[in-house]
Formats: structure tokens, C-alpha cells, sequence
């Protein structure tokens, strides 16, 4: 294989597009052009071919789950999901996934803790809270900790509820429907509907 032309792009005087045998094959930016040692005439074989795209397609990945979190959290299948839908392959994304790992940009356990905290101040159930995270891919067992570490009365949070709406003493079976289908256990609301003084 020869590299028969190197050319600036229209739009971006930086980057250049690199045609093999006289059909286009990638492009790059002008510092990796200088790295690789692109150059017109130069022959290249199918392993140094692979490396550059492998390079590059890894470099666009990696960029684009950056751009992706710069925007909010994911979760490690939130982010896999988002770049799957970009069309990368499954060994490109795991290898993103492994980097963003080690350098913290991506930490499953910080996602859950911040997640619980937020959500008991916005008064979900424990169960909403739970269910939530399974479909964003936490491990059943790390949302265990963090509730049982960060969500310790669901009474409490009940209660709030119940004060927010206002509820009179008519409204139990009506509260009481309400709470149920946010996910409270029946025990806790009974216990909150049995106290006068949230009336």
C-alpha cells in the first residue's frame, strides 16, 4: 500500500485527509501526520494501516465519550450505550471505558452515591431509587450499600411528603393510594397516616 495524497481539508487548514492507493482512507490532524510521518510516496504495510486506524478510531471514541460527560454523569452502560450508538465496536469501547476508569472521569460508585443523595432530597422511595440505578447498570449490590449507608428512614421522607401536599385527615385512602405507587412500604405509611400531628 502507498500513500498517494495527503490534502488540507476545506474547512480546517489543521487536518488532512490521507488517500492510500488513490482512495481515501482516514484523516488526521497535523500533529499526527507529523507522528506518523505521513508523507506522499511513502509505502506502508497492512500492520502500520491498522495501528493508524486503530489509533484514530480509539482517539475519536475516547473524545466522544468526553464530550459526552462533559454534558452530565453516566453510568459505565449509560456511556457504553452512547458510544455504541455512535457505531463504535464493543473492544474500542472497552478500551475507552478502562482509560476513563483510571483517570476518574467514570466511577459507577461516586455515580450512585451522588445519585441516592440527590434523589432522597427530591423524596423518592428507597425501591424508585433502587430500580432507577438497576436500569442505569449500578451493581444490585453497591445501590444496597449506598442506600443502607445514605437512606437510613423512609418515615422521614414520607412525612415531607405528606406535609408538601397538604394533607387533611379525608384524604388517607387517596394519600395513602399515592405514596404506595411512589414505592413506600405500607408499613411505613401507615405508621406516618397514624400520627395526628401530620394533619
Amino acid at each position: 500500500m502507498k500513500i498517494t495524497n495527503i490534502e488540507k481539508q476545506k474547512n480546517d487548514n489543521m487536518r488532512f485527509n490521507v488517500y492510500i492507493d488513490d482512495k481515501y482512507a482516514f484523516s488526521v490532524s497535523y500533529e499526527e501526520k507529523e507522528m506518523f510521518k505521513l508523507e506522499s510516496g511513502v509505502e506502508i504495510d497492512k500492520e502500520q494501516y491498522n495501528y493508524y486506524v486503530n489509533y484514530l478510531v480509539f482517539k475519536n471514541a475516547y473524545n466522544d465519550a468526553i464530550r459526552i460527560l462533559s454534558y452530565a454523569m453516566k453510568t459505565k452502560k449509560e456511556l457504553c450505550e452512547k458510544l455504541r450508538l455512535k457505531g463504535y465496536s464493543d473492544s474500542v469501547i472497552s478500551d475507552v471505558i478502562n482509560k476513563l476508569i483510571d483517570l476518574h472521569y467514570l466511577d459507577d460508585e461516586y455515580y450512585a452515591e451522588v445519585y441516592v443523595k440527590e434523589k432522597k432530597e427530591r423524596l423518592f422511595s428507597k425501591y424508585r431509587i433502587y430500580n432507577e440505578l438497576i436500569r442505569k447498570g449500578i451493581e444490585p449490590s453497591l445501590i444496597e450499600i449506598k442506600l443502607c449507608e445514605l437512606y437510613d428512614n423512609e418515615v422521614e421522607v414520607i412525612q415531607k411528603l405528606i406535609r408538601k401536599k397538604s394533607v387533611s385527615s379525608n384524604d388517607k385512602l387517596k394519600i395513602k393510594n399515592y405514596l404506595y405507587r411512589k414505592g413506600f412500604k405500607i408499613e411505613d405509611i401507615n405508621k406516618v397516616l397514624s400520627d395526628e400531628e401530620v394533619y
